[in-house]
Parts: C-alpha cells; sequence; structure tokens
C-alpha cells in the first residue's frame, strides 16, 4: 500500500428495508414482491501502511521517525472553511495552512479516494488555488495532492469541495452532500492533510488543527463531533479515529440538547420527517445513553453528540418502497441517515441508537487485536446487547424482546445455508457474501445468550454476562491491552472456573451448531425447535423472567 492510503476505523451498520420487485440490491433470496429486511455491515478497519522500502528509504524512515519521537513534534495545521451564497453549485472553499518541517519547493498532501465503499472521491475536488507560483497534482491512485510552490515551510492553498452526484440518494452515504441548505461531510473527505504527519510511524498519528468558519449567516448551523455553533475551533488528537472519523454538518439543522452528569449532551436534526418527531427521538436517545454509561459505569465524556439526516424523502410509497438506514459510530457519538417516508418505523431506529452507541465501548474503548476475526465479539456481542440493553430501558417488552430474537437472530441464522462455516471465512469473505457478513452478529448474539444463560443459572441468578463484560472492559482499558480471543477465554475460565476453549473452538471458531438441548435456560423461558429452527417461548409470566435475566437481584 502506498504511502497516504490508509482509511479509518468504521463502525456500523446499515439497515434495507426495500421491495422486491424494484431491482434493489437488498433482494436476494425470492422473486416474490414482497417487503424484506436487510442488515448489512458498514464495519471496516483500514490502517496505514506505507509501500514496502528499500534499504536506504527504511534508514531514512527510522530518522525520521527517531526525529519526531525525540523532538515530540506534531503536524499543525490550520483550516478555514467559507461560506459561499449558493452552495449547491459553488461548493464549500477549503483554505488550508501548514507548516512543514524544512523549506522545500513541493509537498505532499493527503485526501482519500476511497471511503465507506463510496470510490473516486477526488471527483467531489475542484478549483486550487495558491498564490504566485503554485501548482498543483492531483494523483487519486496515491491518495495524492502534489502542491508545486516557492521554496518555504508554510504553505497555503485553497480548494472546493462540492457534491458530485445529483439531489438525494437512499443508498449514498459516504460522499460529502453539499447542498443549498446544508452540508453533511466526514472530516476525511472535508480536509486534506500533509503527509509529513505519516512520518512518525504510528499507525493513528497526532495532529493538531485550527477550524475558523468564515462567512456564515448567524442562522447557519455550525456542529460536528468537536462541538457544536463555534465558529473557531480547536484540536489536537489522532488523525484517523478522531479528526477524520468526525462529521461536519452546517445550515438547517436543529440543535437540541439534554443534561447527563453535568455534560451537555447534543441531538442535530434536520428535515420534516414524516414519521419521527424531534422530542420522540430526543427521549430515545437521552433514555438509550443513560442505560448505556449505566451499565458499564461510565459517565466519563467532556462531549458527545448524535446526529439524524435524511436522506431521500417522499411522503409516500412511490419514490422509495422501503426504509434504507445507515448508522455509524464515530468520533465523540454516531450518526444515522435514513430514507424519510411512511415505511420508517421506530424500531428500526432503537436499534441503531442502542447498537451504535454500545459500540463506544465494544470496539470502542475495548479496541479488537484481530479485526474480522474478532466480529464475533464486537459486532455479535454489540448486536446481543442492543436487544437486552431495550429490554432493560423499556423500549421493547419482554415479549417484544422475545419476538425480535426469534425473528431477527435465531430464525435467520439458521436459515443461513453458511451458518456452520468456520470464523476464518469472515476475514476472507464479509465483504464478498451476505451470508458470511452476517455470520459474526448472529453466531456471536447467539454465544453471548449461551453465557448469559449460563451465568444466571449456575449462579442462581446473582451474576451474569453483565459483570464479565465490565470485566473485559477494565482489562482492555489496560495500555496496549486490546480484545483478544485468549484474553476473553482467561477471563471467561475465571468468572466460571470451568475452561471453555472447546466449546469456542467448536461453536464460535469451527462453526459447528450450538446444542440448545444441553443449555439450561432461567425459569420463564424455554427453546424449542419449531419447523427445524430452534425458537424462544415464555413458560410464565414474563415480568417474572425479565427479574431474573436482567439481574436485577444482584
Amino acid at each position: 500500500m502506498k504511502l497516504g492510503e490508509l482509511g479509518k476505523r468504521e463502525l456500523g451498520f446499515r439497515l434495507h428495508f426495500v421491495s422486491l420487485n424494484a431491482g434493489n440490491w437488498g433482494a436476494r433470496q425470492t422473486s416474490e414482491s414482497i417487503f424484506v429486511k436487510h442488515v448489512r455491515s458498514c464495519k471496516k478497519f483500514r490502517f496505514f501502511s506505507p509501500q514496502k522500502p528499500t534499504d536506504m528509504k527504511c534508514a531514512l524512515l527510522f530518522v525520521l521517525s527517531l526525529i519526531s519521537f525525540f523532538s515530540g513534534a506534531v503536524t499543525e495545521v490550520k483550516y478555514q472553511v467559507h461560506h459561499s451564497k449558493n452552495m449547491s453549485k459553488s461548493g464549500l472553499k477549503i483554505t488550508v495552512t501548514a507548516t512543514l518541517p524544512k523549506a522545500s519547493d513541493s509537498s505532499y498532501f493527503h485526501y482519500s479516494n476511497e471511503l465507506w465503499g463510496e470510490d473516486n472521491l477526488f471527483q467531489c475536488l475542484s478549483e486550487f488555488k495558491g498564490s504566485k507560483g503554485y501548482r498543483f497534482k492531483l494523483v487519486p491512485d496515491s491518495n495524492r495532492i502534489v502542491v508545486y510552490h516557492p521554496n518555504t515551510t508554510t504553505v497555503s492553498f485553497s480548494y472546493m469541495i462540492r457534491q458530485d452526484y445529483p439531489g438525494d440518494s437512499s443508498n449514498i452515504f459516504g460522499r460529502p452532500r453539499v447542498q443549498a441548505t446544508f452540508f453533511h461531510i466526514l472530516g476525511q473527505s472535508l480536509f486534506t492533510v500533509p503527509e509529513t504527519v505519516f512520518e512518525s510511524g504510528e499507525d493513528d498519528p497526532e495532529i493538531q488543527a485550527t477550524i475558523d468558519w468564515i462567512g456564515f449567516p448567524k442562522d447557519f448551523v455550525i456542529h460536528n463531533m468537536l462541538g457544536s455553533q463555534e465558529m473557531h475551533q480547536t484540536f489536537k488528537g489522532k488523525l484517523w479515529t478522531e479528526f477524520y472519523n468526525t462529521l461536519f454538518v452546517g445550515g438547517d439543522y436543529r440543535i437540541r440538547s439534554f443534561e447527563h452528569h453535568n455534560r451537555k449532551v447534543y441531538f442535530a436534526i434536520r428535515g420534516k420527517w414524516v414519521i419521527y418527531e424531534d422530542d420522540q427521538l430526543l427521549e430515545l436517545f437521552q433514555r438509550t445513553l443513560i442505560t448505556q454509561r449505566d451499565f458499564w459505569n461510565d459517565q466519563d465524556f467532556d462531549y458527545y453528540t448524535v446526529i439524524m439526516t435524511p436522506t431521500l424523502t417522499s411522503s409516500d410509497s412511490t419514490t422509495y418502497p422501503g426504509q434504507s438506514v445507515n448508522g455509524s459510530r464515530i468520533y465523540n457519538g454516531f450518526m444515522i441517515q435514513s430514507t424519510n417516508n411512511p415505511f420508517n418505523d421506530m424500531g428500526t431506529i432503537k436499534y441503531i441508537f442502542n447498537h451504535e452507541m454500545m459500540h463506544d465501548w465494544i470496539g470502542g474503548k475495548m479496541m479488537m487485536a484481530n479485526e474480522e476475526l474478532n466480529y464475533w465479539f464486537s459486532e455479535g456481542f454489540t448486536d446481543y446487547y442492543a436487544y437486552k440493553n431495550q429490554l432493560r430501558n423499556g423500549a421493547l417488552s419482554p415479549q417484544e424482546w422475545l419476538t425480535k430474537f426469534n425473528e431477527e437472530v435465531l430464525k435467520p441464522h439458521y436459515e443461513n445455508p453458511e451458518r456452520n462455516q468456520p470464523n476464518y471465512r469472515i476475514k476472507d469473505d464479509f465483504w464478498k457474501n451476505y451470508n458470511i457478513e452476517k455470520l459474526p452478529y448472529r453466531r456471536g448474539a447467539l454465544f453471548a445468550f449461551w453465557l448469559d444463560q449460563q451465568l444466571l443459572v449456575s449462579s442462581s441468578g446473582k451474576t451474569s454476562l453483565d459483570g464479565l463484560m465490565r470485566t473485559i472492559l477494565s482489562h482492555c482499558l489496560q495500555p496496549d491491552t486490546p480484545f483478544t480471543d485468549e484474553l476473553f477465554l482467561d477471563l471467561l475460565k475465571e468468572e466460571t472456573n470451568q475452561d471453555w476453549s472447546y466449546f469456542f473452538q467448536k461453536h464460535v471458531i469451527s462453526g459447528v451448531d450450538f446444542d440448545w438441548s444441553k443449555l439450561e435456560m432461567v425459569n420463564g423461558i424455554v427453546i424449542k425447535q419449531i419447523d427445524s429452527i430452534p425458537q424462544l417461548e415464555f413458560t410464565g409470566e414474563e415480568g417474572v423472567f425479565k427479574e431474573v435475566y436482567l439481574n436485577k437481584s444482584k
């Protein structure tokens, strides 16, 4: 991979409700004209990996790394974002000023040509300008902008960012959106950075930046993952997971907020939604945040926001006969993009809020050592708790929880023809095969359910998987301690006084079906085979099961 070809961490998923006769990619299993639901993962990890250098280049890179290490130098960049009266036509003007470590007559700047499955993002760039003597060469295949300039240590130039497709789209989520009344752009697509930032040799290098928003009207909202309504912003932190993993929006957004542990939490939303009301969504956001932060005993955050933006809007079912939703965890919060029509439903949004926020810890503070190979945990356990926490905070009744777990986890898993494929196939074919893509979500959720039941039964309801999850978090918060299968099994053995290695290898790694007849479950619920599909059933009063399942006696 060439210098600068680093992507970013992306956590999230995509839900699609589509009509099978609409010619949409989601229609995979039948030609009947019905509506089906698809969950497609947007999670992807790509790390900076320089092109393999020669010995001389290795020596040079080593020297540069030592210089950077001992000097503690952090690349500093100044940005200005300029308002234009006709954004849909002109776009946004970005001015960048960077100080180089030594004088030169040319500089390399990084700009990602691919992001979140979107390619050819250089098409969104135009009108590069600098003072006398500046010339520019764009090299999309290398994610590079070459700037030729007079011999200097300070480089300053401008460029325009435009939306490169007409109007709105139901299935474009990662490209810059710049329209007459708003903009919606990820940091990786908004700001170019000097490639000197990579000289530290770190996977996720530090960067220091200032952003000034110039000429925007007073009623034009400026909001992002760094702050709200701040016309001058400063940032010092990681490039890929923080600065480039920030969403910048502005325009006709409505800003709502609430206090949590003396910290202000923001909800930004735009558009007139056919189904959703602002107050309804804000209450859902607040309930989810309280539940999850209390679950993890973690109130340590300085700033948090959720940004929700409609994609294609229609008051009827003719324009887009279904709901297409994208949710992605990003720095200091998460974002939601969804079609806006009568097919929207609150159940989908509840799931997204609970799934995406859980990634603040699983996959966030608990970093995965072996990305796709750990998806059984980072996605599967996240999905499990997306359902369990909805039951915990009242977003789902016990019967709704049971129905969703049956219909969205158990049934599709056992109908998946690839369900017995080994775990390594997830690394090889996650982006190539939809059935393989779904394996870690459902297999991991079922493994989590099995462990939860085992812990509850063996302790007579005194402990559950919840405690183990907090123990794993405490270990992963230690320096240089990512999540691994080995760490998980060691901590599980300590918790249960039982070696789970064989069980884990058999069912999670090799893909053998769980033998549900051997699982002892808490009172009030059983699992039965219905048309060869395992399904949960209540055997008594739902409230009794909920009390034990949520471990309220602890």
